[in-house]
Parts: structure tokens; C-alpha cells; sequence
């Protein structure tokens, strides 16, 4: 009876052999006891270029002095007389890791060589990127620590890009000179940053760097926190009056952020306060000499306000005399791993963490296009380690972070404009995004649920004629 099953069970597997051959996943190749090819799996012609059957038949040394394969495991291991296994080499370039097995009868003789085979090739080049982001986050360690060890104290600000360190070879020219500066970039980019340190290396680093957010203060309140006002001046204010930000800043530098959100009444006054250095306070009648180092920022174009008479033509020409503009993030990618080596051991150091981001993550992070620039990127990495319980942060972790992030970043890009505004900028970015990867107005119409002749209405308009704007 069991013979009867043997049998049966011997002749399902003969019956049933090549399409076990072919279902395995390696690639397979059977010799006899003199190199001769008996059979190869079907997938021979793609990892070699030659159809099994022109390879059937032949020496396999014959198909390596040909060039299929150097060298031929199946020849080691008829020389050798055991199983090998070793790196192999294809006519394509490919990194083949093969293994020869020996198939011997009940003497000991080799009757059957099969060998199996798997290109490594794609494993190889990604082991190598992966070694090249290790050495490089190694290298940035220890660039930071060094910079730690010589108190270099500039927080937040990397420039390991080209970019950035064109951006600082600039200040450093300038910082000495005692002439307004207009900075500029993305919000987020590090502009409040920068002109700390404009300050740190002007000759007036040793009195106060005074910064006010033109947008963060009511219009109503602007006047007063920047010229001041005497007592009694209207009905609130402080019997005693009060000292301007203007007089705070004396001898130092005054940052002005956002000042494209400055009321047009407002920037009369600080023309004038530019041009003749002084103020009056706010129901005062008495001028008082002021001496500051002016510095500016804005996210938006002030050309553009300008012609849209929403900014001042003569102001922004006493702005605009020495112009930096910080490029965004995604613009330079060599800062972002830095940047999150950076923030992961202030925040550590601040919450009494010994966390870090896996290698995965990094590679994940650096290829971000970070609408939110520096901020968001900081924001994200002191969430990811405040939240996470690992202490390895892995891909995992970080996938439910960026999913959050991605649902507010609109709003967090466009917290200045109006709500029209706010709502094209959001058309724009979805329908550049989305042509982007269709290419066609169909594809973007059916990505979008909108109408093919709106899709090429909407092209035309935010990506076709975008240079003209």
C-alpha cells in the first residue's frame, strides 16, 4: 500500500516538475557531470540574454567564455567536489549571487550540477545609498558637535547648502555697513533668524535688537507700540505714557517682520522717521532724535504691492537697499538632514530625551518638499519625539505625523490673505500639483472631479501663463 502511494506521490511530482521548476524563485540551471546544460527555468533569456533553448546542449564553460556569466559556479563545483556559493557577474552588468549545488549518486559521484541564482544587483545599490546616508548623518554629528565645542551659538540656522552659505557670505559683507536690509523668502525660511545675526555682527551688537511682527499686532495698536504716546493721549492709555519700540531700539537694530502687512497711513510716518531719524509720539508735539539700524522681512512680493498701490513706492526703495532672499527648504535639500540632527538634540537636550530618527526617516524627510519650510520642519520633529514611545523613531511614526501635517499646512501657508486669496493660492497649488503628475487636462479633470473644459480653463490660467505673472 504505501509503495502504491510512493509510486503515486512520484508520479504527481514528475507530472507536475516543470511547473515546480518555474515556480521557484530563483533562477535554476541543471548540468550533467561534464558542464553539459539539461534544463534552465524560463526566465534564463531575461537574466542572461540567451533563450534555454540555445543553452541547453551547451558546456557552461562554452557560455563563459562567451560572456553569459563569469566565472561558472557549475565548473567550481565539478572541480571542487562540494557545494560554492559567490558573486557572479551577467553580460548585462548585473551582481548575480549564485549557489552550486552537487548532486551525487550512491558512490559519491557527482551526477547533476543544479545552481541557483538571484540578481542582487538592486539590493547592492541600495545597501551602498544606504551606507552614504550613514557616513553622511556621521559626518553632521560630528560637524554639530564640533560647532558646540567652539560655542558657536547661532540657533537654528544650517548651511551646508550652497544656497545658505551664499546667503551667509552675503551678511557677512554687509553686517559691518550700517544700511537698511530687505529680507525676504518663504514664511518659515528663517528670516527673523538671519537678521539676529546681522545684528550680532554690526557694530551695534552691544545695544538692543528690537523685532516687531507688523501683522501680529492690531492696526489700532501700531502707531502707539511704535512711536509711543504721552499721557492722557486717549482714553486706556497709561497715565504715565509710553516709550515707542522705535526709542527702545535706540543705538541698536530694528526688525521689522512682515511689513507688508504695515497700514499705508503708518508707513508715512516711518519714511519720515527714516529720512529725518525722529519720531513724535503719539499726541506729543515734541521731536526726539532716534538712531537704529533698520532691518525688514516679508513672505510677499513688495514689487507686486507696490504696483497694486498697497505698498509704497518711495518706503520700498528706502527698504530695498541691500535685498537677501533666503531660499525655501526644498531648494536646499543639503540643510534638511542637518536641520533635523540639529533640532533632535536641542529638543532631547530640552525634554531630557535620548531619542533619534532611523536612517529610513531621514531619506523619507529629506525628500519633503516642507511648504512650511524651517518651522514646519522643527515643528514636526519635536511632535514625532514628544509623541512617539520609540526610542528609534521609525517610518511607522512618522507616516500618522506627516498625515497630520499635511491637513492644516494650507492654512498655516496662507494665514495672511484674504479669504479669495487664500482659496486661489489653494486652487493653484492643487491644480500645478495635479497636472504635474497627469500631464493632461483629462487626467487632471478626473483626478480633480471637475469638467475637462474648467481643468484647461484652470492649466491655462495657474500653469501655462505662470511667467507672465
Amino acid at each position: 500500500m504505501n509503495t502504491i502511494k510512493d509510486g503515486f506521490v512520484a508520479d504527481m511530482l514528475a507530472k507536475n516538475m516543470d511547473n515546480i521548476f518555474e515556480s521557484i524563485y530563483d533562477e535554476i540551471l541543471i548540468t550533467d557531470n561534464r558542464g553539459v546544460v539539461l534544463k534552465v527555468s524560463t526566465d534564463f533569456e531575461k537574466e542572461y540574454g540567451l533563450d534555454p533553448g540555445s543553452a541547453i546542449g551547451r558546456t557552461v564553460k562554452d557560455l563563459e567564455e562567451e560572456g553569459y556569466f563569469k566565472p561558472s559556479i557549475a565548473a567550481i563545483v565539478l572541480e571542487n567536489q562540494e557545494k560554492v556559493t559567490m558573486h557572479q557577474r551577467n553580460n548585462k552588468g548585473r551582481e548575480i549571487i549564485v549557489t552550486g549545488i552537487p548532486v551525487k549518486d550512491e558512490n559519491g559521484n557527482i551526477k547533476l550540477v543544479v545552481t541557483f541564482s538571484r540578481d542582487v544587483t538592486d539590493f547592492i545599490n541600495l545597501k551602498n545609498e544606504y551606507k552614504s546616508l550613514e557616513d553622511k548623518m556621521a559626518l553632521y554629528k560630528e560637524e554639530l558637535e564640533k560647532l558646540r565645542n567652539e560655542n558657536i551659538e547661532v540657533d537654528g540656522i544650517i548651511a551646508e547648502s550652497i544656497q545658505m552659505k551664499r546667503v551667509l557670505q552675503e551678511i557677512n559683507r554687509i553686517a559691518a555697513y550700517d544700511a537698511s536690509v530687505l529680507l525676504t523668502g518663504k514664511s518659515g525660511v528663517g528670516k527673523s533668524m538671519l537678521a539676529k545675526i546681522i545684528h550680532s555682527k554690526s557694530e551695534r551688537r552691544n545695544y538692543p535688537f528690537i523685532e516687531i511682527n507688523c501683522g501680529a499686532i492690531p492696526e489700532n495698536l501700531l502707531e502707539s507700540e511704535f512711536f509711543g504716546y504721552e499721557k492722557g493721549s486717549f482714553t486706556g492709555a497709561n497715565e504715565k505714557g509710553k516709550v515707542g519700540l522705535i526709542e527702545v531700539a535706540q543705538n541698536g537694530t530694528l526688525f521689522l517682520d512682515e511689513i507688508s502687512e504695515m497700514p499705508l497711513n503708518l508707513q508715512v510716518k516711518l519714511l519720515k522717521t527714516i529720512q529725518d531719524k525722529t519720531i513724535t509720539r503719539v499726541g506729543g508735539t515734541k521731536e526726539i532724535q532716534v538712531d537704529f539700524r533698520l532691518i525688514t522681512a516679508s513672505n510677499k512680493n513688495l514689487e507686486s504691492l507696490v504696483k497694486k498701490n498697497l505698498f509704497r513706492e518711495d518706503l520700498f526703495y528706502r527698504l530695498n537697499v541691500i535685498p537677501i532672499d533666503i531660499p525655501p527648504l526644498k531648494e536646499r535639500k543639503d540643510d534638511i538632514i542637518p536641520l533635523i540632527l540639529y533640532f533632535t538634540d536641542k529638543f532631547n537636550r530640552k525634554y531630557n530625551m535620548e531619542k533619534s530618527f532611523s536612517v529610513e526617516v531621514m531619506h523619507v524627510l529629506e525628500h519633503q518638499e516642507w511648504p512650511g519650510n524651517i518651522r514646519e520642519l522643527e515643528n514636526l520633529v519635536e511632535r514625532v519625539l514628544l509623541t512617539s514611545d520609540q526610542k528609534m523613531i521609525d517610518v511607522d511614526v512618522l507616516d500618522v505625523a506627516m498625515k497630520g501635517a499635511l491637513e492644516v499646512k494650507h492654512f498655516e501657508n496662507h494665514e495672511h490673505l484674504t479669504l479669495e486669496e487664500a482659496v486661489e493660492a489653494l486652487e493653484r497649488e492643487m491644480i500645478t500639483d495635479s497636472y504635474a503628475k497627469c500631464k493632461t487636462t483629462v487626467g487632471v479633470a478626473k483626478m480633480l472631479g471637475i469638467s475637462q473644459p474648467t481643468a484647461f480653463r484652470k492649466i491655462k490660467k495657474y500653469v501655462k501663463d505662470e511667467t507672465k505673472e
